[in-house]
């Protein structure tokens, strides 16, 4: 997906000064890592690990699990297309909407595509199910409980169960622990999220040993650069905390109770700090470009299958930047 994503900020010349297009939180305060990566910035003289061993190590102990049901990669999207290729030419269901990276990694990988609206369509036929938890572009959390009623009534369906967004909600998602209990879960992790660094692109797959040999077998060596594995150390051993979810997932919520106000606008449910807005009359695309002349960006959703032209997405940002987006909004429509 090299066009139509969020955080497009360089396809603009004017300047973004609120991005609401990325589902991360922009203010951030990141000093801290800012201040050792550059203390460490000699390193990139030397290959770094060529398979993360000892931050796979890290995570590991972090979550009381064995190494071995760890692989880094270079963020969630590395992991995605690994296991489109480690699987490929196999039958693929994928519940939408949801990130099209899962659709462009299996047809790269010549899978037979299926779409599901709803998991209640899983019948047992498919070889994968990839599904977003939370979801992107929803927000939609789908509970555990559901989730394991499909991975144990067809345990010869693998699924890949993406939890980039985990740290993004109060719902309840699987742990490492709770997963590694079934050989037919694939779980994706993301430290770009939780701790806003897209740009150094972080991640991770966590799957019982032999799901993960298989992926090993066509895994590059050294996917993850220098500074990515040393942001991720210092992140898990200095135990940096990422944003405090109780209290922006209350922002979120007051960013949609204001925007539920506007005539023309509906607004739909989340569970995470992201949600979807529909435009009766007008198209998404639009209102994209009179926001960006007022420095504000949003996600034009219109290229997620299942969604048209008058669908956009927001993640929530600070109070005064929500505000603006809610001015603009209201003074467009």
């Amino acid at each position: 997906m090299l066009r139509g994503h969020g955080d497009d900020i360089y396809n603009h010349k004017q300047e973004i000064k609120s991005n609401f297009s990325s589902n991360i939180y922009g203010k951030q305060d990141l000093t801290s890592l800012f201040a050792y990566l550059k203390s460490k910035i000699h390193l990139i003289s030397s290959y770094p690990e060529p398979d993360a061993a000892s931050f796979a190590q890290l995570i590991a102990e972090k979550n009381e699990v064995e190494k071995s049901t760890i692989a880094v990669t270079n963020g969630a999207t590395e992991a995605i297309y690994l296991i489109a290729q480690t699987f490929r030419k196999n039958k693929s269901a994928i519940i939408i909407p949801t990130f099209s990276e899962y659709e462009d990694a299996c047809a790269a990988n010549e899978h037979s595509l299926f779409f599901y609206q709803n998991i209640e369509e899983i019948n047992g036929t498919e070889n994968l199910v990839w599904l977003c938890n939370p979801n992107n572009p929803t927000g939609k959390v789908y509970e555990k409980d559901e989730l394991k009623k499909y991975i144990l009534r067809y345990p010869k369906t693998l699924f890949v169960i993406d939890q980039s967004y985990e740290s993004l909600t109060n719902q309840s998602v699987f742990s490492m622990q709770e997963s590694l209990v079934f050989s037919n879960l694939i779980l994706v992790h993301s430290m770009t999220k939780q701790f806003a660094i897209p740009g150094l692109r972080l991640g991770y797959i966590s799957a019982q040993p032999n799901v993960l040999n298989q992926l090993e077998k066509y895994k590059m060596p050294w996917s993850v650069n220098q500074m990515a594995l040393e942001a991720g150390h210092f992140l898990l051993k200095n135990k940096i905390q990422g944003l405090n979810t109780f209290d922006y997932l209350n922002e979120t919520k007051r960013l949609r109770e204001k925007l539920e106000k506007i005539s023309g606008l509906q607004v739909f449910p989340t569970e995470t700090n992201f949600f979807l807005c529909q435009l009766k009359n007008k198209t998404a695309a639009d209102l994209k470009s009179f926001l960006i002349e007022k420095g504000i960006l949003i996600r034009d959703a219109s290229n997620f299958r299942g969604l048209d032209k008058h669908y956009f997405r927001v993640a929530a940002q600070s109070p005064e930047e929500n505000d603006q987006l809610v001015k603009f909004v209201k003074e467009w429509i």
